[in-house]
């Protein structure tokens, strides 16, 4: 057990914490790998699926 993908993972979390966050309109988790509407790819700003608000990551 162990090797650098665990000590990543322990250090830094998973994909699915590092690409997520939280609407602060409606608290839904958005995980940005997801199919996600973008506002600004660049600016890393989209669409909440639930509320429509908008989320920067």
């Amino acid at each position: 057990m162990g090797g650098d993908d665990f000590l990543d993972f322990m250090t830094e979390g998973g994909d699915e914490l590092q690409n997520s966050t939280v609407c602060p309109h409606c608290g839904e988790v958005i995980y940005m790998d997801q199919e996600i509407e973008w506002i600004d790819k660049d600016k890393k700003t989209a669409k909440c699926p639930k509320c429509g608000g908008e989320v920067c990551h």
